[in-house]
């Protein structure tokens, strides 16, 4: 009996280690369904992590481009603005040199009309004593030959 005690026994005893290792790898399946449970949770938590700071930076660059936008449209008008001054200086400069010149023109014509004027005037002045001299000449002839005809 001793043989059939001794294989019983160890038949037992071989049922308790198995039952013992399928408790262990029963537990430890649960050790690591429950590992694995925190990491797909932990993974799951970094990746919505991961996509809210995604969604913020796409905030923040969204608004960043709104007022770059907004600055580029700002300086665009300055830019227009500056160059419609500058339009607006040189005509108007254009129409003041324009005046300017005009204004020469006819000072230049009235002084012209003046000194064609005081030419005229000169020429007249100039034939006036031109024949004065002449009568004064023909009158001093007369009276010469008047006294020589009289010696």
């Amino acid at each position: 009996m001793g043989l059939a005690f001794d294989s019983a026994e160890s038949r037992v005893s071989a049922e308790m280690e198995r039952q013992h290792e399928i408790r262990n790898l029963k537990e430890t399946v649960g050790a690591l369904r429950e590992a694995l449970e925190k990491q797909k949770a932990g993974t799951a938590s970094e990746v919505a992590q991961a996509v809210a700071e995604a969604h913020n930076e796409i905030r923040d660059l969204k608004a960043t481009i709104s007022e770059m936008r907004i600055e580029l449209e700002r300086r665009k008008a300055a830019g227009e603005e500056a160059v419609q001054k500058v339009h607006a200086q040189a005509a108007e400069e254009g129409r003041q040199l324009q005046s300017s010149v005009q204004a020469l023109r006819d000072q230049l014509e009235r002084e012209r009309a003046s000194h064609a004027e005081a030419e005229q005037l000169q020429q007249r002045k100039h034939r006036d004593e031109t024949a004065e001299l002449e009568r004064i000449i023909q009158t001093l002839r007369g009276e010469l030959e008047a006294s020589r005809a009289k010696k």
